[in-house]
């Protein structure tokens, strides 16, 4: 008989099983890859890791692609995928949405940008997201979710006089100073990447996400000095984690109650439903960023909330602010086309089927884990989800450490050998042109991978 030994994350493992199937696992995976191979040793003489931008890395070699068109991406093998990726969690129409490439290719053939703003396109986006969440009274455009949390926090501090923030262990918000303190993206929670301007770390007060009584005794205690306290509905990166309506309550009546400002980052979870997270959780925050998903899949962010606060960016207010935002690209009539055209095809008949699929999706997952008895648990809410290996409920960063990450690595490398595209880090995404049939696609495919690996009992 094989070897049974039980794991800390709780299923029992059959060893030699798992290791045949591990070792099938990357196989299968470089034989379906070559061209990827080849041209990840090609990148990687000019580009770091071989990615552009950075993301898409993963190991042995990312994969790179040629195409992609509704629910579905090619690889340079030709190899089909169901994208639960999408662009990372940007395109919540899927690949090509008519609309969304007729109003960009209409612009790019009158000009990409010219410096100076277009006649209709900022007016009409920034409309658009006021009627969807009426806290944003005014808005600004920025070409990153980083430029946009960035320039909300420091508008924060202007705007109050006081010198730090307040965010979640695991809140993500970029790639900005202090946005790395603590953002679940490190095996060690407590770590601090090299190379922050001093003092970084002691501008950031760090809050327990979803413990209401703790993370409101913190803000009390550093109240006079808390200029933000900004928090993501949904825990992205960290694991696709929602917040529970207690939690974000509690944070608003205490800013409040002190004159902190609450930033709600939006830029995974707008397109939850017409209103945003905040439209569903019934909390107006003082300033709110988004980015993803209001660009159509070009480079397009951007912050906004009351007006007194945005005044301070207002150079007919003050011609002379000094707390002035200019950004290049950010708001150029091209991704302003793109992302009008996508946020007005969101529309309450698609978020309907969006979280439909979400919730169909999650609720296979947790089937598979009764009927295996894997300790697999997912997380998410309305359109995105995020697997995990672990018998501890998922709750905040804490607790999605405990996910045993190799497992979930080759878990997500099986499912991209059955044709799922997903990041490894097991998060993801349904999309509008995704169907009943490609939700159980899905399902299959986990159900076998975790069948054959040995895990379950």
């Amino acid at each position: 008989m094989t070897e049974k030994i039980d794991r800390v994350a709780g299923a029992d493992v059959d060893t030699e099983r798992h290791q045949r199937w591990r070792a099938d696992v990357e196989r299968v995976f470089e034989s379906r890859t070559v061209r990827s191979r080849e041209a990840f040793a090609r990148a990687r003489r000019h580009i770091p890791g071989g990615v552009p931008g950075g993301l898409g890395f993963m190991s042995p070699h990312p994969v790179y692609f040629e195409r992609a068109e509704g629910a579905y991406a090619w690889d340079a093998d030709g190899n089909k995928y169901l994208d639960v990726m999408s662009g990372d969690w940007l395109l919540p129409l899927g690949h090509c949405h008519p609309d969304v490439l007729e109003a960009t290719i209409g612009q790019l053939r009158r000009g990409t940008t010219y410096c100076s703003p277009h006649v209709s396109l900022g007016a009409d986006l920034a409309a658009e997201l006021n009627r969807r969440l009426p806290s944003m009274e005014q808005v600004r455009f920025t070409a990153s979710g980083t430029e946009a949390t960035m320039t909300a926090l420091r508008l924060a501090r202007a705007f109050t006089g006081r010198p730090k923030i307040a965010k979640m262990r695991g809140g993500y918000h970029g790639t900005h100073d202090l946005s790395l303190i603590a953002n679940g993206r490190f095996a060690d929670p407590g770590a601090v990447p090299p190379g922050l301007i001093p003092g970084s770390e002691d501008a950031v007060v760090l809050l327990p996400y979803n413990h209401a009584d703790e993370a409101e005794q913190i803000i009390v205690g550093h109240a006079g000095e808390l200029a933000a306290v900004i928090v993501e509905p949904i825990l992205g990166g960290t694991g696709m984690i929602p917040a529970t309506s207690e939690f974000l309550s509690r944070l608003r009546e205490v800013t409040s109650r002190f004159g902190i400002l609450l930033i709600l980052d939006e830029v995974v979870s707008f397109p939850m439903g017409e209103h945003g997270a905040q439209g569903y959780f019934g909390v107006e925050p003082d300033l709110t960023t988004l980015g993803k998903s209001i660009g159509g899949g070009l480079p397009l962010a951007a912050y906004g909330g009351r007006a007194d606060i945005m005044a301070l960016v207002d150079p007919v207010v003050d011609p002379m602010t000094q707390m002035r935002h200019a950004t290049t690209l950010g708001g150029i009539p091209a991704t302003l086309a793109a992302g009008l055209a996508q946020v007005r095809a969101l529309t309450p008949a698609v978020h309907d089927h969006l979280n439909r699929l979400g919730e169909q999706l999650r609720e296979g997952v947790r089937d598979i884990g009764r009927r295996t008895g894997a300790p697999l648990q997912v997380t998410g809410f309305a359109h995105v989800f995020g697997i995990h290996w672990t018998p501890t409920p998922v709750v905040d960063l804490e607790t999605a450490l405990t996910s045993d990450k190799t497992i979930t690595n080759l878990l997500t490398t099986s499912l991209y050998n059955q044709g799922i595209l997903m990041f490894k880090s097991a998060l993801g995404t349904v999309t509008s042109p995704m169907t009943d049939g490609d939700v159980a696609m899905f399902l299959e495919a986990l159900e076998r991978s975790v069948a054959d690996s040995g895990l379950a009992s």
